[in-house]
């Protein structure tokens, strides 16, 4: 049964909220449980919990939402919260999308190997046939939608839906988006099941040009490897560089990124070879001031140990022989 299936009424409105004591012993639980009774229809959230460094003052979450059609809209607040939305290609949960539209405070989403940070006027998209982290960094307004993934499949025809898609909320596509939001939100009361059903299915067609429109362009394995190898370049001395740092700023996924590698070298073979002519660079340069330790060190190498072992393997030599 469908949501709309199981509340048909024109207009039908839900106000909820939560209230939990920071200093309470068992706020996990008092959230979990609220959670449950006030807000188990949100049933894309699996996980929800408070951050551990927040112990003062009350947690409030309010939300006021809506039917159109087969589209759940929210009005929501909430101060800062994490846990995990969707849940993978099995469960019957993931056969959802989720929509927000930030309006102040800020949200942060990921999965392996993408992350987003979503200020005020950015909006995404989400296929939650992906588990999602998700976090309110802030206080936090915001307008969600929840819709079935056919509604949107439907229209796309071909196209495939991307895991995540985000866009300026001033952007045209999405002005008319939201601009259709608020007159059905505003209207939600007068109009007729007819009506509500046929503002619901004009939304996800408003949301299918968004997403052709600003849906991250698939690279070829050519071109992502090129890409991935200029973005290491760039940052060879920063001991986060990692596949999956290079993954989320490239907005594809670990597995992906390693596949455009898959014909030769690996991604960290990559990097470890550029970080080896870099250091080699440096020890071969007239007068340089750094000892081998420092080199190993500016470098990312583990230790000079490692460092060594590492030059002699690809050098034949030890690095203090260079020069």
């Amino acid at each position: 049964m469908t949501q709309s299936q199981a509340i048909d009424v024109p207009g039908w409105r839900q106000r909820t909220s939560i209230d939990v004591p920071l200093r309470h012993p068992n706020r996990q639980d008092l959230l979990h449980e609220q959670w449950q009774r006030r807000l188990g229809h949100l049933s894309h959230v699996r996980l929800l919990r408070l951050p551990p460094d927040r112990t003062r003052g009350v947690h409030r979450t309010r939300v006021e939402r809506r039917l159109v059609g087969e589209v759940a809209v929210s009005r929501q607040f909430s101060d800062p919260i994490e846990g995990t939305s969707g849940s993978g290609e099995t469960d019957g949960r993931a056969d959802l999308v989720a929509v927000h539209v930030i309006r102040s405070g800020s949200l942060r989403i990921e999965d392996t190997g993408r992350r987003a940070d979503l200020g005020p006027g950015a909006l995404c998209i989400r296929d939650l046939h992906t588990s999602w982290q998700f976090a309110y960094t802030a206080p936090t307004d915001c307008s969600v939608l929840i819709l079935p993934r056919a509604g949107l499949l439907q229209h796309l025809y071909r196209t495939r839906l991307p895991a995540l898609t985000v866009a300026p909320a001033a952007a045209p596509e999405s002005r008319l988006l939201l601009a259709h939001l608020d007159a059905a939100w505003s209207l939600a009361e007068q109009l007729g099941p007819e009506a509500t059903q046929a503002a619901g299915e004009a939304m996800a067609m408003l949301l299918t040009g968004l997403i052709r429109t600003h849906a991250p362009v698939a690279l070829p394995p050519q071109s992502l490897r090129a890409a991935a190898t200029a973005y290491a370049d760039s940052r060879l001395r920063d001991p986060d560089l990692a596949p999956a740092t290079i993954a989320r700023a490239l907005n594809v996924s670990v597995r992906t990124l390693h596949r455009a590698f898959a014909d030769g070298e690996t991604v960290m073979a990559y990097v470890r070879r550029r970080r080896l002519e870099g250091a080699r660079r440096e020890l071969d340069r007239p007068g340089s001031p750094y000892t081998v330790a420092d080199v190993a060190a500016r470098w990312q190498f583990a230790d000079s140990s490692h460092f060594r072992r590492a030059y002699r393997g690809t050098y034949g030599q030890r690095p203090s022989a260079t020069g």
